[in-house]
C-alpha cells in the first residue's frame, strides 16, 4: 500500500465511486477526500486529484452527488457512503476504540 494521496494503491480508500471519481481519506486522517483521476489542467491525467475535503458524511454526500454524479456512483460505494459517521472525527474515535 502506498502513502501518496494521488497513487491508485493509496492505503486510505474508502470507496471508488466509478472510474473517474474516489473517496479516500486523507493521510493525517483528519477528513475525507473526493478525488478525480487527473486534471484538465495538467499534462499528467493519470493521478488522483482532490476535488472536495469534507468532515461531514452529509458535505462529502453533496460534493459527491454534485461532482461525480449520482446516477454514476457504484451500488456498493453508495452502500459504503450510506454507512459513514456523520463525521470523520467518529470514524477515528471508533477504530481507536
Amino acid at each position: 500500500m502506498n502513502i501518496r494521496e494521488t497513487a491508485d494503491d493509496y492505503a486510505y480508500i474508502v470507496a471508488v465511486l466509478n472510474e473517474g471519481w474516489r473517496i479516500i481519506e486523507c493521510r493525517d486522517r483528519i477528513q475525507w477526500i473526493l478525488q478525480r483521476r487527473g486534471s484538465p489542467e495538467r499534462l499528467r491525467r493519470d493521478d488522483w486529484r482532490g476535488r472536495s475535503y469534507c468532515q461531514t458524511s452529509e458535505a462529502l454526500l453533496r460534493c459527491t452527488r454534485l461532482h461525480a454524479g449520482a446516477g454514476a456512483v457504484d451500488a456498493s460505494a453508495s452502500r459504503v457512503l450510506a454507512s459513514l459517521p456523520e463525521r470523520f472525527c467518529e470514524n477515528v474515535i471508533k477504530e481507536l476504540t
